[in-house]
C-alpha cells in the first residue's frame, strides 16, 4: 500500500512539474504571438496544474475548513482545464467560433466558478449521503471533461490540416476524453474495491502520457505555424520583387521585364504605354489620412485590372504614378477612346470615411515602335510625356521628339524657387519622433514648405518634383541644414535641447564637400554635433556601398547620427545594413498600415525589429495612425514611433509648445 501511494504521489508531482512547465512555454509564446488561441491553452493548463496540486494538498491537509476550499480548486480547476481547452481549439479556426468561446476570460471563469459553488455548497448545507456527493462531484465532473476534451478533438477534426500536431493534438484529445469518460463509468459500476487502487495508479499513469503527448502536439503545432509563417513571409518577399506593396500591381522592374518580353514577341504591333499620375493627391493625403489615401491607390489598380480596355499590363512606378501597356490600340480613335474610358475610371466618385472624393489625372503616352523599341526607352519617352502634360496643365499627352529639350519652360519655376530660398518663403515643419523606451520626446524630423506669395502654402508634392527636375536638390538641401541648424542654436538659447533630423537628397550625400559644410555650420552657430541627424534612402545609400559607407564613418566621428528612410521600400539588402555604419532604420509605413490585421506585415515588421536589434542598430517605426499600431510596436520592442496618431507636422512655435508640454508622454 505504501508503494502504491508512493507512486501516485510521484505521479502527481510529475503531473504538475510537466504542466507548469508547458504553462511557462505557452506564457513565452503568448507573448511573442499574442494569439487568444495560445492564451486559452496557457489557461486551461494552469487549471490542470491547479487541480492536481489541490488533490496532492487534500492528502497532506486534513483541517475541513482547508479540505473544502482545496475541494473546490479541484472542481474549478478541472472545469477550467477542459472548457478552456475547447476554447482554445475553437479559436484556431478562421470562422465558425461560436459565440461562447468568443467571451472574455473573465466571463469564463466567472460562470465556471458559479457551477464549481453549485456543485459545492448543497453538500456543505445539507446533510446528503456521501454516494450523491461522489456522484456530483467526481463521476459527473469527469464525465463532462470527458465530453468536452471530445468536443474538442472533434472541433480540431473539423479543421484539420496536414499538421503532425494537429493531428497528435486531435488524437490525444479524443483518447483523454474517452479515458475520462471510461473512467467515470467504471467508478461508478464497480465493487471491486480492492483493485481500486491499482486500476487508479493505471489511470493516472495514462493521464501523465497523455498531457506529455498533449504538450507535445501543441508544441509541434506551434512550431509548424511558426514555419508556416516563414514560409509565407518568403513568399511575400518574393512577391514584394514583382509587386507593389500597396495595390498589388506590378511594381517598375518587373513593369520594365514583362514589357520586354512583350515588345519582343509582337515587335511590329503598336504597343501603347500610358503613364497615369493623380492630380493633387498630396493634398488628399493631407485632407483625410494617408490610410484612405492608401485605400483610394488600392481601389483605382482594381478598376485598371477590371477595366473593359483590359490592359496587358498595369503598374505603380511611384507614390501616384501607375504605368498601364495596352496592346489592342490600332488607330488614333481607339486610343482617345481608350484615354477617355481611363479619365473616366480616376473620376468616378470614391467612397472613403471622410465622404465621397473624386479625382483627376494627367497621362503621359508613348508608343512602340515608333516611339522606341525597348521597354527602359519606352518607359522614359511616356515619362517625359507625363511630366510635360502636368507642367501644360493639359489632361493626356503624346510624346514627340524634341520634348527632352523642355528646360527652358522650367525656368520660371527655378526663378520663383531661389527667390523663395533667398527670401525665406520656405518654411520648416516639424515632425515629433516618440522614444517607446521611455514613452518621451526623442527628436523632429524636418519637413519644408513653401509659403509661395500667389499660390498660398504649398506642400512638398507640389514642388519638390520642380527642384529635382531643375537640379537645385543640393541648394535646397544647404539651405534645409542651414535653417535646422540655426533653428537647433536659437531653441538651445531658449533652454531646448531637441535633435532635429534632416533627409538628404541622393544627390547631395553623395556629392563630396557635405562633411566640410555641416562643420562650418556647427561652428557657425555653435551646435553640438549630437543634436543633428540625417536621413537618407535605402536607394542612397546602395547607389555606391562603398562611398556611402565612408561618407557615412565620416560623419559619425564628427558625432552626427545617421539613419536609413522608408527601410523596406528599396533595394532591403542585408548587406548594407551589415557594412553600413548607420545608427537608426525607419520602418516605411507601408508594413506599418495593415499590421494589425495582416499577419505577413506584422511578421516583416518584427522580423525588421529583430534584425534591426541583433546589427546594434535603433529602429523607428513612421506612419503610426492608430492606438492599435503603437500598442504592437511597442510589443515588438519597437524603439520608437512617428505618425499622425502621435502628431501631425507642426510649424515651429507649435513644435516648440510640443516639446515644453509638460511631461510629452505617448498616450496609447
Amino acid at each position: 500500500m505504501a508503494a502504491e501511494i508512493f507512486a501516485r504521489l510521484a505521479i502527481y508531482l510529475t503531473q504538475v512539474g510537466i504542466a507548469l512547465l508547458l504553462c511557462v512555454l505557452l506564457w513565452n509564446l503568448n507573448r511573442i504571438y499574442q494569439q487568444n488561441y495560445i492564451r486559452s491553452w496557457f489557461i486551461a493548463l494552469l487549471g490542470f496544474t491547479s487541480y492536481q496540486l489541490a488533490i496532492l494538498l487534500q492528502w497532506a491537509l486534513q483541517l475541513p475548513l482547508v479540505m473544502e476550499l482545496l475541494q473546490f480548486v479541484t472542481i474549478m480547476g478541472s472545469y477550467v482545464f477542459a472548457v478552456f481547452l475547447l476554447r482554445g481549439m475553437m479559436l484556431t479556426r478562421r470562422n465558425g467560433v461560436p459565440r461562447w468561446a468568443s467571451l472574455s476570460t473573465i466571463t469564463l471563469m466567472t460562470s465556471l466558478a458559479i457551477l464549481s459553488l453549485l456543485t459545492l455548497l448543497p453538500f456543505q448545507l445539507f446533510e446528503i449521503d456521501r454516494d450523491w456527493r461522489d456522484y456530483f462531484q467526481v463521476y459527473l465532473r469527469l464525465l463532462l471533461m470527458g465530453i468536452l476534451l471530445l468536443g474538442a478533438a472533434i472541433s480540431l477534426l473539423q479543421r484539420m490540416e496536414s499538421s503532425l500536431g494537429q493531428r497528435l493534438a486531435a488524437a490525444t484529445l479524443s483518447l483523454w476524453g474517452c479515458l475520462y469518460i471510461a473512467f467515470a463509468v467504471w467508478r461508478l459500476l464497480s465493487a471491486a474495491e480492492l483493485a481500486e487502487p491499482r486500476l487508479t495508479l493505471i489511470y493516472k499513469c495514462a493521464e501523465l502520457f497523455l498531457l506529455c503527448c498533449l504538450g507535445l502536439a501543441l508544441l509541434i503545432w506551434l512550431h509548424e505555424h511558426e514555419r508556416s509563417a516563414n514560409m509565407q513571409l518568403t513568399e511575400k518577399a518574393r512577391y514584394l520583387d514583382s509587386y507593389d506593396q500597396l495595390t498589388g500591381a506590378l511594381n517598375r522592374d518587373a513593369l520594365l521585364t514583362q514589357l520586354q518580353h512583350k515588345l519582343q514577341q509582337s515587335a511590329d504591333t503598336p504597343l501603347y504605354l500610358l503613364m497615369l499620375g493623380l492630380d493633387k493627391f498630396k493634398t488628399i493625403n493631407e485632407s483625410v489620412g494617408l490610410k484612405q489615401g492608401d485605400m483610394l491607390l488600392r481601389q483605382l489598380n482594381q478598376r485598371f485590372a477590371n477595366s473593359i480596355l483590359k490592359p496587358a499590363l498595369v503598374a505603380r512606378t511611384g507614390g501616384d504614378i501607375f504605368a498601364l501597356a495596352l496592346t489592342d490600340i490600332q488607330d488614333d480613335t481607339q486610343l482617345q477612346y481608350a484615354l477617355r474610358h481611363v479619365q473616366q475610371l480616376v473620376e468616378k466618385r470614391f467612397d472613403s470615411q471622410a465622404g465621397q472624393l473624386q479625382l483627376s489625372c494627367t497621362v503621359g503616352i508613348a508608343c512602340a515602335p515608333y516611339d522606341a523599341a525597348n521597354a527602359e526607352t519606352l518607359l522614359q519617352k511616356a515619362n517625359i510625356a507625363f511630366h510635360q502634360a502636368k507642367r501644360l496643365q493639359t489632361r493626356h499627352l503624346a510624346y514627340q521628339a524634341g520634348m527632352e529639350d523642355e528646360s527652358a519652360r522650367l525656368i520660371s519655376w527655378e526663378t520663383e524657387l531661389l527667390a523663395a530660398m533667398q527670401h525665406n518663403q520656405l518654411l520648416l515643419y516639424f515632425q515629433p519622433q516618440m522614444n517607446l523606451r521611455d514613452n518621451k520626446l526623442d527628436a523632429f524630423e524636418v519637413l519644408v514648405r513653401w509659403q509661395h506669395p500667389k499660390q498660398g502654402l504649398l506642400m512638398p508634392g507640389q514642388f519638390l518634383p520642380f527642384v529635382e527636375q531643375l537640379g537645385l536638390s543640393r541648394q535646397l538641401d544647404f539651405w534645409i541644414l542651414q535653417k535646422a541648424v540655426q533653428t537647433i542654436s536659437q531653441w538651445r538659447q531658449a533652454g531646448l535641447q531637441i535633435p532635429l533630423a534632416v533627409n538628404m537628397s541622393p544627390l547631395h550625400f553623395q556629392q563630396d564637400g557635405l562633411k566640410q559644410h555641416i562643420q562650418q555650420l556647427l561652428q557657425q552657430y555653435q551646435v553640438a554635433p549630437e543634436l543633428l541627424e540625417l536621413e537618407i534612402t535605402e536607394n542612397t545609400a546602395m547607389h555606391d556601398m562603398e562611398k556611402g559607407s565612408n561618407h557615412v564613418l565620416e560623419l559619425q566621428q564628427m558625432g552626427i547620427r545617421v539613419s536609413i528612410d522608408d527601410f523596406g521600400t528599396g533595394y532591403s539588402s542585408l548587406a548594407y545594413l551589415r557594412r553600413m555604419p548607420i545608427d537608426k532604420i525607419k520602418i516605411d509605413r507601408s508594413f506599418v498600415m495593415d499590421m494589425a490585421g495582416n499577419d505577413s506585415d506584422m511578421m516583416i515588421v518584427k522580423t525588421m525589429i529583430k534584425l534591426a536589434h541583433g546589427l546594434g542598430k535603433r529602429i523607428l517605426a513612421e506612419g503610426v495612425e492608430s492606438a492599435v499600431q503603437l500598442q504592437l510596436l511597442k510589443s515588438m520592442a519597437c524603439d520608437a514611433v512617428q505618425g499622425y496618431h502621435i502628431a501631425r507636422p507642426l510649424p515651429e512655435a507649435d513644435a516648440v509648445a510640443f516639446a515644453r508640454k509638460p511631461g510629452v508622454m505617448l498616450t496609447s
